[in-house]
């Protein structure tokens, strides 16, 4: 007895045929025929569920580039005017004025500091109140049957007097005083003993006011050009700005400005505090990576006056997820998932991602009617509304698709494949507030330079292009915020 088995596979259906040959020995036993029938099936069995030998797509990548941000911040002086205050107080002492026939007139007058001068800021004028004590001597004279009779006599008395001061910048960065009148008040009006004797008290006051008018301007114009070199400041400012700045440790991000020009902005009052701010206009471009290196210096351009506040700081940056993090968390959905398509089904048991030509290459190996590894391949998509990155346009690879061809026709119709793909959409964003904070706590308080600060923050993050660089996912994000370089340094 023998028997002949003819096996074929068309397009995935199995086909036997079994013939029997007309010269089988009667005597041979039924258990034999069963046995090659069990084998028979067993081959069925094997024969149906095909193995896949697929050669991989090749990795590759496009270039990835950061355009610059053209980007507004501003340099922020403060001059305090409690420290200016401070500092008049400790200049002026005891004794402050002394002066005779003062306006040709036979008067005398001096001027004591009795009490420290008073700043205060009232809608971006500095006021401030002077107390006084004032010693005067004058000639009282009558004239009665053509005699001339008189006599000198002294006066004092205790005077507060008032002035209003505005800081101005001039055109070589230095900072300008101009201080005016703003009254006075007796706190204890010159009187003398004798009777009928009318002291001059206004004139003794508006005196007093024009003489020490002078002498306070005076000060704080020497407190001004002496502790507040303005153009110093701002020429270290711009020059260090320039130099590349660590924004990110953690996704090696680094900053560096390159500052086209700069505009100052009248001053601003918050608190016991005049803000000064130079609003500095450039490219504001951003690496990942190494330290970029620095670029020629541009000069500090000429002084401009504008009457308004820097816009918002404009930044474009990127971050970066990597294949293992995005093909985990799928990994986390899929892993044993089974897709059905008719009486026919696979079941993930790995997944990862790496890119060729722009696109994602998904690597999925799988089990059941179909076996081995195959690849599949789309558009990563971001989508604003839902946070997250998208897979658009799915298909399998080209090596991949005519391998299903021959084996897994069934598998191209691409039912499965629609069913696996909202699996992979990637939520990002964890990754872009976790970059926002990171960076906010850099910006918190950089150190540019000795008494030279960046500080604020950033308040929005949106994700303008994304593209794929070896072994991760980089999302390209535009932020924005409030950013500025604090001077801190003015010492009176």
């Amino acid at each position: 007895m023998f028997i002949i088995i003819y096996y074929t596979n068309i397009e995935n259906n199995i086909f036997l045929i079994i013939l029997q040959s007309n010269y089988l020995p009667k005597q041979h036993k039924m258990k034999k025929y069963k046995s090659y029938l069990a084998f028979i099936a067993i081959l069925l069995i094997l024969s149906s569920c095909k193995t896949l030998q697929i050669e991989k797509p090749v990795e590759s990548y496009l270039p990835s580039d950061l355009s610059p941000a053209v980007s507004e911040f501003p340099i922020k002086v403060d001059l305090d005017v409690k420290k200016l205050e401070k500092a008049i107080n400790a200049n002026m002492k005891g004794l402050i004025y002394e002066g005779s026939n003062i306006s040709d007139k036979d008067l005398q007058i001096k001027v004591w500091k009795v009490q420290d001068f008073s700043f205060n800021i009232v809608n971006n004028v500095i006021e401030f109140r002077v107390p006084l004590k004032l010693w005067s001597r004058f000639t009282w004279k009558v004239e009665k049957f053509g005699l001339s009779i008189g006599d000198q006599y002294d006066a004092q008395g205790s005077i507060v007097l008032k002035y209003k001061t505005s800081i101005n910048i001039t055109k070589d960065w230095k900072l300008k005083s101009q201080t005016s009148s703003n009254g006075f008040e007796w706190i204890q009006t010159p009187q003398i003993k004798a009777v009928g004797i009318n002291v001059p008290v206004t004139p003794i006051a508006n005196l007093a006011l024009t003489k020490c008018e002078k002498l306070i301007s005076d000060q704080i114009d020497k407190s001004l050009a002496e502790s507040v070199d303005l153009k110093k400041y701002i020429s270290e400012a711009w020059s260090m700005m320039q130099k590349p700045m660590l924004a990110s440790e953690e996704n090696e991000l680094w900053v560096r400005i390159t500052p086209k020009d700069l505009y100052v902005s009248p001053f601003t009052t918050t608190g016991t505090k005049l803000n000064l701010a130079v609003a500095v206009y450039g490219l504001i471009e951003s690496y990942m990576g190494a330290e970029p290196a620095s670029k020629p210096e541009a000069k500090l351009p000429d002084f401009k006056m504008v009457n308004r506040p820097a816009q918002q700081f404009n930044l474009n940056i990127a971050t970066d997820v990597t294949f293992d993090k995005i093909s985990k968390m799928a990994k986390e959905k899929l892993l044993n998932k089974t897709f059905t398509q008719g009486n026919k089904s696979i079941t993930i048991t790995d997944l990862s991602i790496f890119g060729s030509e722009g696109k994602a290459i998904f690597v999925a190996d799988v089990t059941g009617a179909l076996k081995g590894r195959i690849y599949f391949k789309g558009n990563m998509t971001y989508n604003p509304d839902k946070v997250a990155v998208e897979i658009t346009e799915p298909e399998f690879d080209i090596k991949t698709k005519n391998a299903l061809v021959k084996s897994a026709n069934w598998l191209l119709h691409g039912i499965i494949l629609n069913q696996l793909i909202p699996y992979l959409t990637y939520p990002v964003a964890d990754d872009l507030n976790s970059m926002k904070m990171e960076m906010n706590k850099t910006l918190s308080n950089y150190p540019v330079y000795n008494g030279i600060t960046l500080q604020g923050a950033l308040n929005s993050v949106s994700v303008k292009d994304l593209n794929l660089v070896p072994g991760a996912l980089r999302l390209q994000a535009n932020v924005k915020g409030n950013i500025s370089i604090k001077i801190e340094d003015l010492k009176f």
